[in-house]
Parts: C-alpha cells; structure tokens; sequence
C-alpha cells in the first residue's frame, strides 16, 4: 500500500466537492486543503475505497473496506464525553467501549459502536440521547490507544485523539532517540505492516493525522534505530576488502 495514493485520493474528493459547488480549486489551493484535525466521513472513505479498487490497490482498498464495514471504534478505546441539556449540565467524563463495542452512558441503555466512524460519533450520540432527554447537546472525543515502540525516549502504549498528527504522537512518546531512522518509521497491526518506510515518511512529512491514517485501537508505530555497524566490524570488512584487492593484483 502506498500512502501518497491515499493524500491523492483525499485531494481528488476534496476538488470533486469543491467542483460540485461551483467552486475552483487549484494545486496550490489543495496542498492545505483537508485540515488535519477533521475526521474523514462516509463519503471520503467510499470515493477513497472505490480509486483503491480501481488502481488494483488491493491491500489499501481491503483497510478502506474494512473501516467502513467495522467502523472506527474497537474494546477499550475511550471517549471523553461532555453532555448538557435544559435538564442540567453533566460533567465531562471518561467513557470505556466494552464488550461487543457498546457504550455505556448513565442511567440510559448501551449504544452500539459497530460500524460507526469517528466522524459519525457525535450525531449518533445526539440521536440516542434524544430518548431520554430534550433540547440536549453533545460534545464527543474519540481516544485510541496507539503503541509506539522502537528508537523513541518512552515505549509503550499511549491513549490519544484520534485527529492527533502521527508527529505528534511520537513526541508524545518522548520524540525519537539519537539514533531513529525515521525514514524507516512502518505502522503495524498485529503482525502485518499497514504503512511501510515510504508510507510513514509522507504521513511525518504532510502532517498526517491518525484518522487520516485509519489506525484503530492497538495498532504500533515502529521507530527504528540506524543499523550502524561496529568498529571492530567495519574495520575487518576493509582488511578483507584490502586483501582481495591485493590478491587480485598478483
């Protein structure tokens, strides 16, 4: 997979949209265009889905597909979550997705997550409330927990805002070590690697965000280190390249 199709790909729905409403946007125009704070909807995701499968991408369409047929959210993310209604005014709490993806709010019933996107979280939240209570309004902030591993100042596991830029993230994790080669950064879920060197490099050079990188809840950024070879090592590579020259002189 290839991640400057996806920054294409997202461009092109971008002009399609500006295009459908009578307005022009040039090159210039969408180097900034899709801010990196905004959660990709439905239709990003479908016209994204749709060039992947029709440039044979198959391992990209198959995470597009994936995301819009699952959703975003998985057991254990958390949601900060601010409610108020003519009622009263609740405090900002902390809520965990349990098991079967539901969420729990108090003194209501559980809401299903399954296939709901991060962008679609907030209107569901405002329908489900509607239930129980009138003129309320909802404010909701998705948490993934992201594991960064490798060349960086503190592996482990972080909770963050899934509209959190992937450079931030790794400076969240104490930014990366004197020796990360960050032109090799790979994003894996499980055993499989979702963005490779090239991918990553883009995703830290454009300021990508988390969302636009369709990571989920466990998925790990890898910071290697530079494969730098020992002294003892380098030096008896030149003795044998040294020797063979000699001997091919003779």
């Amino acid at each position: 997979m290839k991640l400057r199709h996806v920054v294409s790909a997202g461009l092109a729905v971008l002009a399609f949209t500006m295009a459908a409403h009578g307005n022009v946007l040039t090159a210039q125009d969408t180097a900034g265009a899709i801010p990196a704070g905004s959660f990709e909807s439905r239709a990003d995701l479908e016209a994204q889905a749709r060039i992947a499968e029709g440039q044979h991408r198959t391992s990209e369409a198959w995470l597009l597909r994936n995301r819009l047929e699952r959703g975003d959210f998985q057991e254990g993310d958390r949601i900060v979550v601010y409610l108020h209604s003519s009622a009263a005014a609740q405090p900002m709490e902390t809520l965990t997705v349990r098991a079967g993806k539901m969420l729990q709010l108090r003194l209501m019933d559980e809401l299903s997550l399954e296939g709901v996107l991060r962008s679609e979280l907030n209107q569901r939240l405002v329908k489900h409330l509607a239930t129980y209570l009138q003129d309320s309004e909802v404010r909701a902030t998705p948490l993934l927990r992201i594991g960064v591993m490798g060349s960086v100042g503190h592996q482990g596991y972080y909770y963050t805002s899934a509209d959190v830029l992937l450079n931030d993230l790794i400076m969240r994790a104490g930014g990366p070590g004197s020796d990360a080669d960050l032109n090799n950064v790979r994003i894996r879920r499980g055993p499989t690697v979702i963005w490779d060197g090239q991918d990553t490099r883009t995703a830290l050079t454009d300021g990508m965000s988390l969302d636009r990188l369709h990571l989920r809840a466990g998925d790990e950024v890898v910071v290697p280190a530079r494969r730098n070879l020992p002294w003892g090592q380098i030096i008896s590579i030149a003795i044998g390249v040294i020797s063979l020259g000699l001997a091919l002189r003779r």
